[in-house]
C-alpha cells in the first residue's frame, strides 16, 4: 500500500461523532512539534522480548479503562504465552511514528483540497491527529512482524493505533479479537475483527447501524464486570451518601450548584468522581465545602459505586456500572449542551433522567423507582442471571487459548452459547440446567 493513498479519515471515523473541543490548528502544531522532541531526545522506545512459550497471542491496551477489560482474560491466560502491551509511550515506537509522518504533510493537504465541506472542518479540527496517523500505521504494521502476531486482542475498537491495527492485521491475515471496555453510541466505526465479545444486544444494534460485522459476535456480557461480583452490596434503598460522576462535559458552575442543592436539602455525604481527564476540577471548593474526592487512577468505578446508595451523572457508560451493581442512578445534566440520550439508557429505560432539581430530588427519595429490570439489564449486559456471570475472563481466556490452536469451533459447545444467527452466538443458559 502507498501510504499517501491511506483513508486516514476512515481509522480517526470516531472523530465524527466525538464532540470534544480541540486546540486551534496553530497550537496543534505547536504540540506536534513538542512532541516530536519529547519522543525524540526524552523517550527511550525498545521492543519487548518474547516470551519463552509464546504462541504468538498479543494483548494490546494502552488505557486505564481498556487494561481493566483485558486483565480478567490475561489472569487466566497461561504464562509465558501471551505477550501484554499497555503503555502508550513506551509500548509504541511513537518517535519513529511522528518522524515518518512529515513526508506526508502535502498527503493529507491534498486530501484537504478533495474532501467536502463537512470532512474538510474535521480535518482541521483534527488536523495533527490525522496526520500522524500516516506514521502510526506504518510502525503499527512493523509492531505486528516484530512480534509475530498470530491472533490480536483489543479493547477498544475507534482509536487511531488499535485502528491501525486492526486494518493491518486484515491485510496480513492476523485474526482478531475485541473484547468491548465500554457502552457504545451509534456511529461507532464497524467491527471489522475475526471475532467480537459484546456486552449485549444493545451494543449489537448499535454496531449494525454502520455495517455488518466483517466476523462474529458473542453477545457474551462484559468481561469487565467480572470483578464487581465480590463489591456488590446489600442495598437498604436508604439514600444517605451520594456519588457524583462528572465528565468532560460538564461545567463545574453547575456541579457546585447541584452539591449545594443536595446539601441544602441534608444530603451532607457526597463523593465526587471526575473522569480522567476532567481539566476543570476544583479540588480546594470541594475540600472546603467537605466533599470527597474518588481518584479514577486509583479508584476502580466499581468500587466508588459500592460506597455509594445513589449516583447522579450526565451522559455516561458509568450509569451501566451502576445498574449492573444495583445501585440507582439518575441522568442529570450538568452542563450548558442538551441532553441527547447517545447511549439510549433513557430511551431504554435502564437510567431516569431528571429534569430538574425537584425531579432529581424525589428521585433520590424513592430510589426503588429508579431500579430498571431484569430483562433490561440483560439487553446490555447478556451474561447478568446466567451461569456464566462473573466468568467472562476464565471463559474467554479458553477461547483465545483455542483460538491459537485453530480449534474454536469448539467453543460454543463447551462454554454453552448457541448461534442464533449468521452473526451472534448467545448465551444459552439451558448448558447450566
Amino acid at each position: 500500500m502507498k501510504y499517501s493513498e491511506l483513508n486516514v479519515l476512515e481509522i480517526n471515523k470516531i472523530s465524527y461523532i466525538v464532540k470534544e473541543k480541540q486546540p486551534s490548528l496553530f497550537k496543534q502544531i505547536c504540540i506536534f512539534i513538542g512532541q516530536l522532541f519529547y519522543y525524540t531526545f526524552l523517550i527511550h522506545f525498545k521492543y519487548k522480548a518474547l516470551p519463552a512459550n509464546y504462541k504468538g497471542l498479543l494483548f494490546f491496551g494502552v488505557s486505564l479503562n481498556n487494561r481493566r477489560s483485558l486483565e480478567p482474560i490475561i489472569n487466566n491466560v497461561k504464562n509465558d504465552t501471551y505477550l501484554y502491551l499497555n503503555n502508550h509511550v513506551t509500548d509504541v515506537h511513537k518517535r519513529r511514528a511522528w518522524w515518518h509522518s512529515i513526508p506526508y504533510l502535502f498527503s493529507l493537504i491534498k486530501l484537504y483540497k478533495k474532501s467536502n465541506k463537512e470532512d474538510k472542518a474535521l480535518i482541521l479540527k483534527y488536523f495533527t491527529r490525522l496526520w500522524t496517523t500516516y506514521g502510526l500505521y506504518k510502525i503499527a504494521g512493523e509492531m505486528l512482524d516484530k512480534y509475530k502476531v498470530k491472533v490480536l486482542v483489543l479493547a477498544n475498537d475507534h482509536n487511531d493505533i488499535n485502528r491501525c491495527l486492526i486494518f493491518n492485521a486484515l491485510e496480513k491475515g492476523i485474526k482478531t479479537v475485541y473484547v468491548q471496555h465500554a457502552s457504545v453510541k451509534r456511529g461507532f466505526p464497524k467491527l471489522d475483527f475475526t471475532y467480537s465479545f459484546l456486552d449485549g444486544k444493545e451494543s449489537l444494534e448499535k454496531y449494525l447501524y454502520d455495517g455488518k460485522p466483517k466476523g462474529e459476535v458473542y453477545l457474551s456480557g462484559g468481561v469487565r464486570f467480572d470483578s464487581l461480583y465480590d463489591k456488590i452490596v446489600k442495598r437498604n434503598y436508604e439514600t444517605q451518601r451520594i456519588g457524583i460522576a462528572i465528565n468532560m462535559l460538564d461545567d463545574f458552575e453547575k456541579i457546585k450548584s447541584l452539591c449545594l442543592f443536595l446539601k441544602n436539602n441534608n444530603y451532607n455525604d457526597l463523593i465526587l468522581r471526575p473522569h480522567p481527564r476532567y481539566q476543570h476540577l476544583n479540588s480546594e471548593w470541594l475540600i472546603n465545602n467537605n466533599i470527597s474526592i474518588s481518584n479514577p487512577k486509583e479508584e476502580s468505578s466499581f468500587d466508588f459505586i459500592s460506597k455509594i446508595d445513589f449516583m447522579i451523572s450526565n451522559e455516561s457508560a458509568i450509569h451501566l456500572d451502576a445498574s449492573i451493581m444495583y445501585c440507582p442512578t439518575v441522568l442529570y445534566n450538568m452542563s450548558d449542551n442538551k441532553v441527547l440520550d447517545d447511549y439510549n439508557f433513557v430511551k431504554n429505560n435502564l437510567v431516569k433522567l431528571a429534569n430538574t432539581e425537584d425531579e432529581l430530588l424525589k428521585f433520590i427519595k424513592n430510589p426503588k423507582d429508579v431500579m430498571p429490570t431484569k430483562e433490561v439489564l440483560q439487553y446490555y449486559n447478556a451474561s447478568s442471571n446466567s451461569h456464566l456471570e462473573g466468568k467472562l475472563g476464565i471463559t474467554i481466556a479458553r477461547f483465545l487459548e483455542l483460538v491459537c490452536q485453530g480449534k474454536e469451533k469448539q467453543f460454543d459447545k463447551e462454554s454453552g452459547f448457541v448461534k442464533n444467527s449468521v452473526l451472534f452466538h448467545e448465551i444459552d443458559d439451558s448448558f447450566a440446567k
